[in-house]
């Protein structure tokens, strides 16, 4: 199965929120029945004390009583903040009836607890873009005029399959739209041949963007897997020096670059490939989820008139291998 197709959210993330769900409400459940048998267990032991007090009054040997009152006890209070094997018993155990009573609460709060973790982490990566929004339009490779009043961002992976009909909407947009740049920054999360095809790519936009462009629409349409012959072909038929692609793909130069791109996704902890942000008339980037041509076209025009709420992204995400200069989660759609 094709590693870019599995859900989105981080297991590692659905885990966390779940377990505070859990023992939020749990704990929220025992402690008040712990509150009612404690409010009861004090009226009982009122009751003792007040039966304790009316017997010492009545005895006639004083020295008797101050002995018996005065000894030490043998049992010892539970420290305050710890829970015995029979307060976990007695938690778990009112915690299943509560979820076997009321799931629809305990669903709820699951869900409310993790929007509340995705509207975070959308609003730190946003304020990240937005630190970084000169790095940000200037480090990758871009389509269409740097000058242009509609400006897009793209981490991506030229071998998720997500990104590629991404790149084809994004060289359509490009296209018909001469206020947009895309600024496309190559990473490479799912192995091997991502190394290597985002070295290629940045190695042929050495060339020059078209030739680049031209190339890669190549082979995002390809119908079939490809060796390295017929990927050099394509290149040639591109109109690319393949002496020169294979020369600057080995460069350090090259390296540095992916390395420099890859090191800018994990500091701003992209969850995944595509993720994409627009950037608004008030200078903010804001993460854009992948939509179709019209879809984009409507954000770019409203973005252009100054900011809009954006709806929640969905980005494909890939595990990074144990090779792969970048680090990402290993929950993916």
């Amino acid at each position: 199965m094709d590693k870019s197709s599995k859900p989105t959210a981080s297991k590692g993330l659905i885990a966390g929120v779940v377990a505070v769900a859990i023992l939020g409400f749990g704990f929220y459940s025992y402690s008040q029945h712990k509150k009612e048998s404690e409010a009861h267990s004090d009226a009982k032991q009122e009751t003792k004390q007040e039966g304790k007090k009316e017997e010492a009054a009545s005895q006639t040997h004083p020295s008797a009583t101050s002995a018996s009152t005065s000894a030490p006890s043998d049992s010892k209070p539970a420290a305050k903040g710890r829970f015995g094997a029979d307060d976990r018993q007695e938690i778990q155990d009112i915690f299943l009836a509560m979820i076997r009573e009321k799931p629809d609460l305990f669903i709820g709060a699951v869900n409310d607890a993790m929007q509340a973790q995705q509207d975070k982490m959308r609003s730190d990566m946003e304020k990240a873009a937005t630190d970084m929004k000169d790095k940000l339009l200037t480090s990758g490779i871009t389509l269409g005029s740097a000058k242009a009043d509609a400006h897009l961002v793209a981490f991506f992976d030229p071998m998720c399959p997500h990104c590629h009909d991404f790149y084809r909407l994004a060289a359509a947009l490009v296209e018909k739209r001469h206020d947009l740049a895309v600024h496309i920054i190559p990473v490479a999360i799912l192995g091997p041949n991502s190394v290597a095809m985002a070295k290629i790519l940045i190695a042929t936009s050495q060339q020059g963007v078209d030739k680049m462009n031209t190339f890669f629409l190549k082979f995002v349409n390809k119908t079939a897997e490809i060796d390295r012959a017929k990927l050099l072909q394509m290149a040639k038929d591109s109109g690319i020096d393949v002496v020169k692609m294979e020369k600057d793909e080995l460069a350090e130069a090259t390296e540095k670059m992916l390395v420099s791109l890859t090191q800018l996704a994990e500091q701003m902890k992209i969850p995944g490939v595509p993720t994409i942000f627009g950037l608004q008339k008030d200078g903010k980037l804001v993460i854009v989820p992948p939509m179709d041509i019209d879809g984009f076209n409507k954000v770019l025009d409203s973005f252009k008139g100054g900011p809009t709420p954006t709806p929640t992204p969905t980005p494909t995400t890939a595990p990074a291998e144990a090779n792969s200069p970048v680090k990402a989660n290993k929950d993916q759609r």
